[in-house]
């Protein structure tokens, strides 16, 4: 075999050979079939409707609501779910409903919340009947993580909430304004700690259930530029009309287009799926929901009040403005596509979808091809593919140290809900914790790793073998990503073709950057979230492990991500010149520690 590779140098080597190994023309005429799907997205493209603005002028006060907002923060300035402040609070909330002539109903449960564990918490919601028992409803969380930490804080949308009910009071002792749809008001508790009210009421209600469009109101005092959230706890969206009329809504009230997620960070938040905001988990539901708010979200202890008061006027308004076109529009309820919104465009989810499956095609017929011809050459395989079997386990190691991590309590558990970007695993990470626990994984390297060392120059053909075996399994989890969750391949597509072209030959560098554009599709994941969240890269991977060990991340989803990251780790191995078969590629090969375990005991 070697004589053959040398003999080739000096003229062009033929494909399918050991240095040659990839078919690359069948791979580029594979992309025939990714074109029909890109002309797909890109018909898809296109503006939506938007409901028509009432003629009467919003009564919204913006100078109460910021009355009513620093009362708040100033009388309870710590609100962490389950404490006395918390509690306070909920009865100064249902007392000010109380005031303007309104009912409410309490609805107090137990949940089990990260970094808190099990507190009581409270929503409180005012319904206002309509003509329809067809609902719209308005959130708003009156929590926050206290007062040290002011990105919790949601006085502002309380406030905003409270002055919304206004408009609907009865004056003296008449009867107050008689919308067209049933509207419902929710002060949600545990808002600041993942939306666990807004869960509870989307489980729970009937009025969620009824609910054609739900708008979340959070941080509408902020100086930033005003922003609708969109992503959901699921591969959904909300309806495109309710999203363009709350940005036309909000545009005129304060003459800046609001801000959407870019198509990136959308991406990324369908894949995970992902969505820090009290939408997230009404979408998860499949109902309509919206989050108006600031970019960034930030505390009624603005510093600058004269900006905020202006700012909580002028989405309050929108708020309001928003609230009477839907309750003047006829129909159902608004539907929940998964979709990807430009500016003033939307791409419908369905082409995505079908861009990103048929983006494997290519691969995998340059697989196909690839394994068929190293059959054909009668290469060994099953060296290649115990080595990548010792690097699932050591993978499946590292995630049962995590979960033994989660259960003595280094990692946050809970209810399976995003958790802040405040939540200890972020600012507080337990060092020596981890430190054990990479100690105990270190160990379980060292033992694999005197089965994956080299201990002579590794041959062609088991680095070809070595790669095949690699590109298979990593094949097996694209399809299964592909029936299961299609947005989740933009995390995996950069692998697939990067390390399809890995050189096997040829300068150390070429493998190197081959290897890292492969990584391309996590770390820009993980770097998005970064930003998404205001947290460092590192902070944002500790909380990517603290959403897997609460559960808001699936078990198959963290299987499937551990079996990449076993694939890398092979796929490393040959890039950097480490790759071995397992035990030297010895047939049978010598027991392991574990068969040798067994073997005593019996």
């Amino acid at each position: 075999m070697e004589a053959a590779r040398l003999g080739t140098r000096g003229r062009r080597l033929r494909r399918g050979t050991v240095e040659r190994p990839l078919n690359s023309r069948l791979v580029r005429v594979g992309f025939v079939v990714v074109v029909p799907a890109l002309l797909a997205f890109l018909f898809s493209i296109s503006t939506t409707g938007t409901l028509p603005r009432s003629t009467l002028e919003p009564l919204f006060d913006g100078a109460a609501a910021t009355t009513l907002a620093s009362s708040l923060s100033t009388v309870y300035p710590s609100r962490v779910p389950g404490s006395e402040g918390a509690v306070e609070a909920t009865r100064w909330y249902a007392q000010s409903v109380e005031t303007l002539g309104l009912t409410s109903e309490q609805d107090t449960w137990t949940e089990t919340l990260a970094d808190l564990g099990r507190v009581q918490l409270t929503n409180v919601t005012t319904v206002i009947p309509g003509r329809s028992d067809d609902a719209i409803v308005v959130v708003a969380h009156r929590d926050n993580a206290g007062a040290e930490r002011p990105l919790g804080d949601n006085a502002s949308g309380t406030a905003a909430l409270l002055e919304l009910a206004r408009g609907f009071a009865p004056p003296g002792t008449g009867v107050g304004p008689v919308p067209e749809h049933t509207l419902v008001l929710v002060s949600t508790d545990g808002g600041a700690y993942g939306g666990a009210g807004a869960e509870r009421f989307a489980e729970t209600s009937s009025y969620a259930k009824s609910a054609v469009a739900i708008v979340v109101l959070d941080g509408l005092a902020g100086r930033g530029q005003p922003r609708i959230a969109v992503a959901g706890d699921g591969a959904v969206s909300p309806s495109r009309t309710l999203v363009r009329t709350a940005a036309a809504r909000v545009a005129e009230e304060t003459g800046t287009e609001p801000a959407l997620a870019g198509v990136p960070t959308q991406l990324v938040d369908l894949g995970m799926p992902f969505a820090a905001g009290e939408q997230g988990r009404f979408l998860g539901h499949h109902v309509s929901a919206v989050t108006i708010t600031t970019d960034p979200a930030t505390s009624a202890g603005d510093p600058d009040p004269a900006i905020r008061a202006e700012r909580l006027a002028q989405l309050g308004r929108a708020t309001e403005a928003l609230l009477d076109s839907l309750d003047a529009s006829a129909g159902g309820t608004y539907r929940t596509p998964d979709s990807i919104f430009f500016s003033d465009r939307v791409a419908s989810g369905w082409s995505v979808r079908l861009v990103l499956v048929l983006g494997v095609v290519p691969f995998a017929l340059g697989l196909v091809d690839l394994l068929v011809r190293v059959r054909r050459r009668r290469l060994p395989l099953a060296p290649a593919v115990r080595a990548l079997r010792a690097r699932v386990g050591l993978a499946l190691l590292a995630g049962a140290l995590v979960w033994l991590g989660a259960v003595v309590g280094l990692f946050p558990t809970g209810a399976p809900l995003p958790l802040p970007p405040y939540a200890d695993i972020v600012v507080l990470p337990p060092i020596t914790g981890l430190l054990a626990l990479a100690a105990v994984f270190v160990a379980g390297w060292l033992v694999a790793r005197r089965r994956l060392r080299a201990s002579a120059a590794t041959s062609a053909a088991d680095r070809l073998t070595g790669l095949a075996v690699g590109l298979a399994l990593l094949g097996i989890v694209a399809v299964a990503l592909a029936l299961a969750k299609p947005y989740a391949l933009v995390f995996v597509l950069p692998s697939l073709y990067a390390w399809l072209w890995l050189p096997l030959e040829g300068r150390a560098w070429q493998r190197a950057v081959a290897f890292a554009v492969g990584l391309a599709g996590p770390v820009t994941g993980v770097l998005l979230l970064a930003r998404e969240l205001g947290t460092s890269p590192f902070e944002s991977a500790r909380y990517v492990v603290g959403l897997a060990t609460v559960g808001y991340v699936p078990l198959g989803s963290v299987v499937a991500a551990l079996v990449w990251v076993a694939v890398a780790a092979q796929v490393g191995a040959l890039a950097f010149g480490r790759y071995a078969p397992y035990a030297g590629g010895a047939e049978p090969p010598p027991p392991g520690v574990l068969r040798r375990a067994l073997r005593r005991g019996g």
